[in-house]
C-alpha cells in the first residue's frame, strides 16, 4: 500500500494500538480498524489491523483512525508484535481527506455538489486508500462534507455508530 493516502484535517488526537505479528502491514496514512469480537463484554483480541475494502460499514467494522506510524517490520518484511501510533478523530467532525476513486466523478462543481452528505466507504482497489464517492448504503461510515474539483479530493466525517459494532 502507499503511505499517506488519507490526511486528517482538524481536532483529533494521538494513541496507541497493539499490532499483532504477521498483520498485514500498515503505513501512514492508512486507516485502520478493530476486528476484535465481544462476549460478554471481553474482547476477542487486543490489536488493531488495516482496514479493509469498503470499510467502515456500521454494526459490521470498528473504526480506529488513521496510521500515523507505520508497522514494524522484520529484515524478511514480516509485520512483528510493536505497538503503533494512530490519529483518532472526533466523530462528525475531524475530517478526513484522500483522492476520490474516480476523479472524474467530482471533477465539477456540480458532481462535488451531487455526492455532498452521501454515505460512502473507502476504496482499496489500486493498492491505495481512496473514498469511493458513489454512494453504498444506509450503513456506510463515512460522509461526504466537501472536496476538491482541482484535485479530486474528498473531505468526509466518520459516523460515531462506526466506531463500534453494532451489539445483539
Amino acid at each position: 500500500m502507499a503511505k499517506f493516502d488519507c490526511e486528517v484535517i482538524g481536532a483529533s488526537h494521538a494513541d496507541e494500538f497493539r499490532v499483532a505479528a504477521s498483520a498485514t502491514r500498515a503505513r501512514a496514512g492508512e486507516p485502520l480498524e478493530f476486528n476484535g469480537t465481544y462476549t460478554s463484554g471481553v474482547a476477542s483480541v487486543n490489536t488493531v489491523v488495516q482496514a479493509a475494502d469498503a470499510t467502515p460499514v456500521i454494526g459490521t467494522d470498528n473504526f480506529v483512525g488513521i496510521c500515523s506510524k507505520d508497522f514494524e517490520v522484520d529484515s524478511a518484511g514480516t509485520v512483528t508484535a510493536h505497538k503503533t501510533l494512530a490519529r483518532v478523530p472526533i466523530p462528525h467532525y475531524t475530517k478526513i481527506r484522500a483522492l476520490a476513486k474516480t476523479k472524474a466523478n467530482i471533477d465539477t462543481d456540480a458532481e462535488l455538489l451531487g455526492v455532498l452528505w452521501d454515505l460512502v466507504l473507502f476504496d482499496v482497489t489500486s493498492s491505495e486508500f481512496t473514498i469511493d464517492e458513489t454512494a453504498a448504503a444506509d450503513t456506510s461510515g463515512l460522509i461526504v462534507r466537501n472536496g476538491n474539483t482541482s484535485r479530486g479530493t474528498l473531505d468526509v466525517v466518520i459516523d460515531a455508530r462506526a466506531f463500534r459494532a453494532d451489539i445483539s
